[in-house]
């Protein structure tokens, strides 16, 4: 049996309105020590931005954070395996997914699962004697 990603999850979201300015979004950024912000148009996620959106970015205080960010947004249910979890974000190339639960009142964010990419150094051979 695999592991839900609800298990896994970070709890703590923080969410920025689409029309921010990128300075907005990179203070809010190192205020939180957070990589990402999940982006809401009224009260509904849209996209995502990161810290490499933001490096990218021209001019933070003219540009909206609208027109930076990660678009559409993927994302899983709460009841995902990891494992689907993980074939999901290597077929759409994201590191971050936010994960949603239902209520009888429409979906509801119960968190983010994030993987971070590992860089291997050269392998050390190992001296037998």
């Amino acid at each position: 049996m695999g592991i839900d990603v609800k298990e896994i999850v970070v709890k703590d979201i923080i969410t920025i309105g689409r029309d921010k300015s990128v300075r907005s979004a990179s203070s809010m950024m190192g205020y939180f020590n957070v990589e990402c912000l999940l982006v809401m148009e009224e009260d509904y996620p849209v996209g995502m931005v990161t810290k490499s959106d933001i490096d990218k970015s021209l001019d933070a205080d003219l540009v909206e954070v609208g027109s930076i960010m990660s678009d559409p947004l993927v994302w899983v249910k709460y009841n995902t395996t990891l494992s689907e979890v993980a074939e999901i974000m290597e077929t759409e190339n994201v590191r971050k997914v936010p994960i949603f639960g239902n209520l009888s009142s429409g979906p509801v964010l119960l968190g983010m699962y994030m993987h971070e990419r590992v860089e291997l150094e050269e392998p050390v051979e190992l001296d037998e004697n």
